[in-house]
């Protein structure tokens, strides 16, 4: 804007100028307050700058600053001209900077005035609105691109791995009062044990309350379900949206799966002894499974990503292929619905994609066509 009004501004400043007034109401304000300040100011011939003595000191007492004390002539570094040898272009050039330099000063201080009373009828505009202040909330956030899986330690000492294309987050005050994370994805939470301060984890569905255990959490946006596996400890899972519905106390080796689908038609299937009512129509919401304890967490379904093994057992085409997309960060497309007919069961670890695709044809008949990270998939 200084630029503009002195006359400095190049035509490509101008041009961005214009979209920047043009995309906010309080800028092209300030800028027409500014403009016809200037533009009112008495000049008394173009070119040259403004008479005004007296405007410097108002501005001060505006803004209630006292006028500033300027040093005797003395102490400033002079050099002395002989009258004979001044350039009239020469005064005509400090004329201009002395006025260029003015506007510059001008609009900075008046910038700052209305800057100042913008920013109080803000802060009046949200103390009349609310009697809450606004309270700033750091937090941490660590994410697993699609195709890594990362190990991190929370301030409690907390261990935690993330799968492919998850993220945590919590709060920088994490560990004082509250131990408390968001979890998007899948997760292994080896907790810390603290009687004093549960850990909670908070999914899109579902909270999950632990004293000190281990256990994991699916919970990826589009997968139509929300799984929480424990191995050891207890875990508490209750649905965020129905307090009322009855908590669920897991014990080891057993695996609790939430239809976020059938959720969200508002029916609950589980009572508060555990027992799970089957509906002719309807899957149940919630319901618990016991995992097998005789193989090894390398074998396991929930487990065998924390040891780089993608494991698949009985999972259809469409199952298999969205598991493959995070896992090797790629995009794969099935064009035939016929082939989610199709069950594999299996696992993947140091197989590129496409070795992986090749292991598969061996116990299935499909096409598969590759194209960077695009992958497209056809019946034969």
């Amino acid at each position: 804007m200084s630029r503009r009004l002195s006359g400095e501004a190049t035509p490509a400043e101008v041009e961005e100028l214009t979209l920047l007034l043009e995309s906010s109401p309080q800028k092209q304000y300030l800028y027409s307050l500014l403009h016809s300040w200037f533009t009112d100011l008495p000049s008394t011939a173009p070119g040259q700058p403004a008479e005004d003595p007296d405007f410097e000191e108002r501005l001060l007492r505006i803004l209630n600053k006292p006028g500033e004390q300027k040093l005797p002539a003395e102490n400033w570094n002079t050099t002395a001209v002989n009258a004979a040898t001044v350039n009239p272009a020469a005064e005509s050039i400090t004329a201009t900077r002395v006025f260029r330099k003015r506007i510059l000063y001008i609009t900075s201080v008046a910038a700052s005035i209305i800057a100042i009373f913008f920013l109080t009828w803000s802060i009046y505009h949200k103390r009349s609105v609310t009697t809450k202040p606004l309270r700033p909330a750091p937090y941490e956030e660590v994410l697993a691109k699609a195709g890594t899986r990362t190990k991190l330690v929370l301030p409690d000492g907390t261990q935690v791995w993330l799968n492919s294309n998850s993220k945590l987050r919590y709060s920088n005050e994490f560990n004082r009062e509250s131990r408390e994370v968001g979890l998007e994805g899948e997760a292994y939470f080896d907790v810390a044990k603290d009687i004093q301060r549960p850990f909670i984890v908070h999914t899109s569905s579902l909270e999950i309350r632990v004293l000190g255990t281990s256990f994991t959490i699916k919970s990826y946006p589009q997968d139509e379900t929300i799984e929480a596996t424990l191995l050891k400890g207890t875990i508490e899972v209750r649905r965020k949206d129905n307090p009322n519905t009855a908590r669920v106390i897991l014990k080891p080796n057993e695996k609790l799966v939430f239809n976020k689908r059938t959720a969200s038609s508002g029916r609950s299937s589980l009572t508060p002894d555990r027992g799970v009512i089957h509906s002719p129509s309807t899957l149940p919401d919630m319901a618990v499974n016991s995992i097998r304890k005789d193989i090894p967490d390398s074998d396991k379904v929930e487990t065998a990503w924390m040891y780089n093994r993608l494991v698949f057992k009985g999972d259809n085409f469409m199952e298999l292929a969205e598991k493959m997309q995070r896992w090797y960060n790629v995009r794969i497309t099935i064009r035939d619905s016929s082939l989610n007919n199709y069950h594999f069961g299996g696992a993947f670890a140091g197989e590129t994609v496409e070795e992986a695709f090749k292991a598969l044809q061996l116990t299935s008949a499909f096409r598969y066509k590759i194209n960077n990270n695009e992958i497209e998939i056809y019946a034969k």
